[in-house]
């Protein structure tokens, strides 16, 4: 490459990034509101019981005993088609079709893992007149009234969900030839941006109860409060309707309900005796009103989406483990990542060349500090074309990966949608020749700018562009790549710079003659889908992948992890990263985070470390740093933060049996990694609308300093008769009230449940990949009663040996009546060197004068040591491998 064509390079990607910046940072109403949007601003405006939409009383019929069809209709409109399906797992599925429409309307189907499976109860007539019919479904009565059209839920003789109740249905038919208008005709307008709606609107809406419910959470992503703040007080709009359109907002403003990188359409109602969800299975441009809550009415959200149908799921809970289990039986379980993933990520954009790579890792050695992945954002490549290495910066890719996996470590490359358009570019030709990319309504090839110039957008909805796109994974199609090397999904929503909110233009046709606004929120869950299956294929199905993306949708869970985007160096934002966080765990995202840091500006010393802090206790553990921020590497910090940050990230290490076995439990029942505290304790009111602390599985309960200066910092802990320890000092804390906990810069508030046994790795390596057969700790913090149980998940950490060779061990310890015991609770294998080394038994009532150990059949006497203060006894080197059954008594 000639020095004039580099510098031109430079100078393209500084000026679109100088535009870009300005218009997001310093212009927000280059982003729409829903004054700007005509479709929001019809739904917005009907009015209660407006639509009057009734159900034809002889269309009412029971077919295959899980599912009522029924038709509905109003004056002058054509009717549309109803199913109410009753489905496995006490849920309800409610399609609304319009009948024969000029233009098929798209239906989302792979944000399901599978087809929903019907209820083996099925949906039993408990009565019909002519009015209405009522059914029984498990513990629930479902009532469907005919006119006007509402649909109710209730359990013991209780409302706790209904539809249409308001009256606010709509369902708007494509035209033939609508008329041309601003308002909602054919042409919208937006700054200098046209949309053309050749079919007119055709958006959908219906209003949606939780009659029940104390808040409703969920419907990411949202740089906003967990519990969703009302848009609607006593009748009044207060503030813009929750908008979930991906969009790429470059330094997002929190406290915010407007759009950015992801959507997921459900929204969880929860009180002390009911959680319950809504699932609006749309993934057009979709915007949702939440009102106040009444006592006599609950909470009522209203939501509209620009096109598609009405797929709306009910899970009716009751519990919220209920819940979330409900939701992943439909959308899919998050599976369980590789042991490296959730260990520490370091990144920046960018890592100049392989020698500042091995600088890095170099640093890491000599601080003996641990970190997994180095990762490589978009300077890796030649002049910004994806799955290239640009051969002056690294010259031997496949050798910098060997070295850094000598070391036991891995290496992320970023890999966007939008594709050079360059003859001679491998991807391009390929993509051009096959017909691969989105098109325009003249069928030539969509273009518009993004990070290498010109660019065309791969056609991810075409399920042959996503086989293609899969095999350009593979170790012969990706060159210098090596099974060491993972990938990195950014500017998926999809982002385009010149496009209308840094966005495509919604006339851009894909696959099957769909218009871009039937499927953009789907867009970047199908290359995230793609990229991971074609990791998936490069191992022969062996090796569990990994892929990062930005934009996502229900379902993206299956594909791997998402993080908060472009977040800023900011008190503000480390605050938020934490409801955020909170809302993508809920919404089935488990495997998330936000960058460590802050990803623009600099951050201050303190602000750094409190993060670093923050990050080693969340799902998604990853530092990461804009071009233009001063470099912020652990080793580049003074020796006093440089110590902090180790701490931190070792404490992330030490930990990771507890972590990598709360996955596990993700992984088979849907809960979330990163719990609000009413997933642990439903009744109390005092946790429900708390969304600065939270418990990491069930054990473990969290509290960031989000605050600079502080030297003190409130806590609310859970549970009136629940005891608490400090995880570190093992001081007793009683729940069910705030405490004031005394703080200093090396403060990491976590505290331990009385009643469990967390396990830990305290031998610090290098990498995960190192730890693998080390020696366990034992954390045992007894309850009142003295008791305490808990579970130890291991595997390889890195093959899906577990499901296809039963090659895992799930061991249940549980301490009573003076005694410790190990047993299996599975039926896998799995041979590990690893063997308990250390027993800390926290809230004992007097020092035991003998501690016993009972293993193959031997009774041998242990070394152990009393701290009065704490009341706690350490073992020391029980020395049993961690596969057999083993107990301890103490006497």
């Amino acid at each position: 490459m000639s020095q004039y064509h580099a510098a031109a390079q430079i100078l393209l990607a500084v000026c679109w990034l100088a535009v870009i910046a300005f218009s997001h940072s310093a212009e927000t109403g280059n982003f729409k509101k829903c004054k700007d949007v005509a479709f929001c601003r019809h739904h917005r405006r009907l009015r209660k019981h407006h639509t009057n939409f009734q159900v034809v009383a002889e269309s009412v019929q029971l077919r295959d005993s899980s599912v009522v069809h029924f038709s509905i209709d109003r004056p002058s409109e054509k009717q549309l088609d109803c199913e109410l399906h009753g489905l496995a797992g006490q849920s309800l599925r409610l399609l609304v079709r319009e009948r024969d429409p000029l233009r098929k309307r798209y239906e989302v189907t792979d944000s399901l893992a599978a087809p929903p499976q019907p209820a083996e109860s099925g949906l039993p007539v408990l009565s019909k007149t002519d009015t209405s019919i009522k059914l029984q479904f498990g513990q629930a009565v479902v009532l469907l009234n005919y006119a006007p059209f509402s649909l109710a839920v209730n359990v013991d003789d209780e409302e706790i969900m209904s539809l249409n109740s308001r009256g606010l249905l709509e369902y708007r038919p494509s035209r033939q030839n609508p008329e041309t208008s601003r308002a909602g005709g054919r042409e919208e307008i937006f700054k200098t941006f046209r949309d053309t709606t050749p079919y007119g609107p055709q958006s959908i809406g219906l209003d949606i109860a939780f009659r029940k419910a104390k808040h409703v959470f969920g419907i990411p992503e949202h740089a906003d409060t967990f519990a969703l703040k009302p848009t609607i007080v006593n009748g009044r709009t207060v503030r813009d309707p929750y908008r979930l359109y991906n969009l790429d907002v470059f330094k997002y403003e929190v406290n915010s309900n407007a759009a950015l990188y992801g959507s997921v359409p459900l929204m969880l109602g929860h009180s002390s005796k009911f959680t319950t969800g809504v699932f609006w299975n749309n993934v057009a441009e979709t915007w949702v009103d939440v009102s106040d809550r009444k006592s006599d009415s609950g909470i009522w959200s209203h939501w509209y989406s620009e096109s598609g149908i009405i797929d709306l799921f009910l899970l009716l809970g009751p519990a919220p483990a209920d819940v979330f289990q409900q939701y992943a039986s439909l959308t899919g379980y998050s599976p369980l990542p590789p042991m490296f993933a959730i260990s520490y990520h370091q990144s920046r954009w960018n890592y100049n060349d392989e020698s500042d790579v091995y600088g890095v890792i170099d640093g890491f050695e000599e601080d003996d500090m641990p970190v997994d992945v180095i990762w490589l954002d978009i300077e890796h490549t030649h002049e910004k074309k994806y799955l290239t290495w640009d051969k002056e910066r690294f010259p031997v890719p496949e050798r910098m990966q060997n070295e850094l996996w000598s070391l036991h470590r891995r290496m992320v490359v970023i890999v966007d949608p939008h594709i050079k358009r360059e003859d001679g570019y491998h991807v391009h030709d390929e993509a051009s020749q096959q017909g691969f990319y989105v098109k325009t309504q003249n069928g030539t090839d969509y273009a518009g700018h993004c990070w290498p110039g010109q660019s065309s957008w791969i056609d991810y909805l075409n399920p042959a562009a996503r086989q293609w796109w899969a095999g350009k994974m593979s170790l012969k199609k990706f060159m210098g790549s090596t099974l060491s090397l993972f990938g990195w999904n950014d500017m998926n929503e999809p982002s385009v710079f010149d496009g209308p909110e840094i966005s495509m233009h919604k006339d851009a046709v894909h696959h099957g003659d769909w218009e871009h606004r039937d499927v953009h929120n789907i867009y970047g869950f199908y290359q995230h889908k793609a990229t991971m299956e074609g990791l998936l294929a490069r191992s022969n199905g062996q090796a569990r992948p990994f892929v990062l993306s930005r934009a996502f949708f229900a379902g993206s869970q299956r594909f791997g992890p998402v993080w908060t985007g472009d977040n800023t160096a900011d008190w503000s934002h480390l605050k938020m990263s934490i409801p955020m966080l909170l809302s993508l765990g809920s919404a089935g995202l488990s495997f998330s985070g936000a960058d460590v840091g802050g990803f623009f500006s600099d951050p201050g010393l303190e602000l750094l470390l409190r993060w670093y802090q923050a990050g080693a206790f969340q799902p998604f553990f990853r530092a990461h740093a804009h071009l233009d921020s001063r470099r912020r590497e652990p080793h580049l910090l003074s020796d006093r933060a440089r110590a902090i940050v180790h701490d931190a990230v070792a404490q992330r290490y030490a930990l990771l049996p507890y972590w990598y076995t709360v996955f596990w439990t993700c992984s088979t029942t849907g809960l979330p990694v990163m719990r609000p505290l009413w997933v642990e304790f439903p009744k109390d009111e005092k946790v429900f609308a708390i969304d600065d602390q939270y418990m990491i599985g069930k054990d473990l309960l969290v509290k960031p300093i989000t605050m600079p200066g502080v030297d003190s910092w409130p806590v609310y802990l859970p549970g009136k008769y629940q005891v608490w320890y400090n995880f570190f000092d093992l001081s007793r804390l009683n729940g069910g009230k705030l405490v004031d906990l005394k703080v200093s810069i090396d403060s990491i508030p976590v505290f331990q449940r009385a009643g469990s046994i967390v396990v830990t790795k305290e031998r610090l390596r290098r990498s995960s990949v190192a730890m693998l057969h080390d020696p366990v700790t034992l954390k045992v913090a007894l309850d009142g009663k003295l008791r305490a149980s808990g579970d130890l998940y291991v595997d390889d950490g890195t093959t899906f040996a577990y499901q296809q060779k039963n090659e895992f061990l799930h061991r249940r310890f549980s301490f009573s009546n003076n005694k410790l015991t190990s047993k299996a609770a599975g039926d896998g294998e799995f041979k590990t060197k690893s063997w308990v080394e250390k027993i800390i038994l926290i809230g004992l009532k007097r020092e035991p004068s003998q501690v016993t150990l009972s293993f193959n059949k031997k009774k041998i006497d242990l070394q152990f040591s009393w701290l009065q203060d704490q009341r706690t006894v350490s073992i020391r080197k029980p020395d049993v491998n961690l596969s057999k059954d083993f107990s301890i008594a103490l006497s």
